[in-house]
């Protein structure tokens, strides 16, 4: 019997999203040619190109885009049939915090389909800062915490990497001012890549000032639209109108943000369990 593998199923899905054998074998903490080669044998199964090289790229052939409405739903359905007999006769309800970067990624999404496959477990939602989350969940008043790992030597579990970068609106001209109007966090908060960043600032000689200041990324963006100055932001919150400007603009490097899952040393239900092991299991999945 002519069987798709999962595993492969998974890689090419990861290849597609990614655009390179090279940064999806990373994803996936494979090597290159073990990627290679289970393309070879899936392409072998279906009998057809799946990738093609676009200058640097690898795209999808006209097989591979076929295949990929497949191996999205057969991924799917996978999981979702092992996640329903191993996790539905879980109770009780988890108290989750969660940064606002992350509401900005498929979380809606995930939960959804975890209440779908466990309809017994009540999720409480809070959406708050890292350091916030990172100082409830010591003292065990939330059970599991999606946040940056900066704040807290608890042990974690890695989920993604978050990038920052500074961002303009349409039609704001850096070279106006004299004193760069900044869009940041409040100054006072807790955060060591905005730190790290106007400290380059200052021995660069660029003078600036915080034109607007929150912890609300959607407050952030709209600052940045309205042209208010030069704005931190999440990879996540980037948008089409925002335009990223770096070290040729004279603007520092931002520290990447490590995010991870935290969970509290009370927390030790089976809900809890279910639900750690679902985010854990789906946040770097290539098509969640």
């Amino acid at each position: 019997m002519n069987t798709l593998s999962i595993d492969q199923l998974r890689s090419f899905i990861m290849i597609a999203d990614q655009g390179s054998y090279t940064k999806a074998a990373e994803k996936l903490f494979r090597t290159q040619p073990a990627i290679s080669l289970q393309m070879k044998r899936l392409e072998e199964q279906v009998g057809a190109p799946l990738f093609a090289r676009v200058g640097r790229e690898s795209r999808l052939t006209e097989a591979g885009r076929m295949l990929m409405g497949y191996a999205r739903r057969i991924i799917d359905l996978n999981q979702e049939a092992i996640g329903r007999f191993s996790v539905f006769e879980a109770a009780g309800t988890v108290r989750i915090g969660v940064l606002e970067e992350v509401t900005l990624r498929p979380l809606v999404g995930l939960l959804t389909r975890f209440g779908r496959l466990c309809t017994r477990i009540k999720i409480e939602l809070e959406v708050s800062t890292s350091w916030e989350l990172v100082e409830r969940i010591q003292k065990n008043e939330l059970c599991l915490v999606v946040a940056n790992s900066a704040y807290s030597t608890m042990p974690s579990t890695d989920l993604w990497t978050e990038k920052y970068y500074w961002a303009i609106g349409q039609g704001f001209k850096m070279d106006e001012y004299d004193v760069l109007p900044l869009i940041v966090d409040p100054i006072d908060a807790p955060c060591d890549g905005l730190q790290e960043a106007l400290a380059q600032l200052d021995e660069a000689g660029r003078r600036w000032d915080v034109a607007f200041a929150s912890h609300s990324l959607l407050a952030t963006q709209a600052a940045i639209r309205a042209g208010l100055g030069v704005g931190m932001i999440s990879e996540s919150a980037l948008a089409d109108d925002l335009q990223i400007v770096g070290m040729e603009e004279g603007m520092p490097d931002i520290p990447d943000a490590n995010i991870v899952l935290y969970r509290g040393t009370d927390a030790k239900s089976s809900a809890v369990d279910s639900l750690a092991d679902f985010l854990i299991a789906h946040f770097n999945e290539p098509y969640s």
